[in-house]
């Protein structure tokens, strides 16, 4: 698909679809980036942040939303236009996965990785105990039955 201007028209309908709210919920959107750390209130005052917001919905301005504050805020605010659209433009059919089932699913990863971990920490405490064990040298005499001598007890100096 080319980049064209019915693209280009797409993606910022769907943008203005996500950030085109009433002045309540603008608000409250920009006070969640402030909050969340996304924008600092140190160096960003009240009326600058309105306009940064604004021109970041302007294709014309040098300043953009930056992803995690459009992720952010779609999912602390319900607002999923834009990632919507770019699922589409992707070739992707989206489907929203109901609470239970996601939490089915958080649940067994929550279990395999358990599963995992208590695997690793036995192969861990295994290896630990190798390290520890003193180690054992079997002797096997070269002749069964008596014990080998190196030296007779009745030569001179012993060998």
């Amino acid at each position: 698909m080319p980049f064209d201007a019915t693209w280009s028209r797409r993606g910022l309908a769907a943008l203005h679809a996500m950030l085109d709210v009433d002045d309540r919920t603008r608000r409250d959107m920009i006070q969640f980036l402030f909050d969340e750390g996304f924008w600092d209130a140190h160096r960003l005052t009240w009326d600058a942040a309105v306009a940064r917001w604004n021109d970041g919905k302007n294709p014309s301005k040098t300043t953009f939303f930056k992803v995690g504050e459009l992720w952010a805020l779609a999912l602390r605010f319900e607002r999923h236009q834009l990632f919507l659209a770019v699922m589409e433009s992707l070739g992707y059919t989206v489907r929203r996965t109901p609470t239970e089932e996601r939490r089915q699913a958080l649940l067994e990863q929550m279990v395999d990785a358990m599963t995992r971990c208590e695997q690793t920490l036995e192969a861990s405490r295994a290896e630990l105990a190798r390290l520890g064990a003193p180690e054992t040298c079997r002797e096997v005499p070269a002749v069964y039955g008596d014990p080998v001598r190196f030296s007779r007890d009745d030569a001179p100096g012993g060998f």
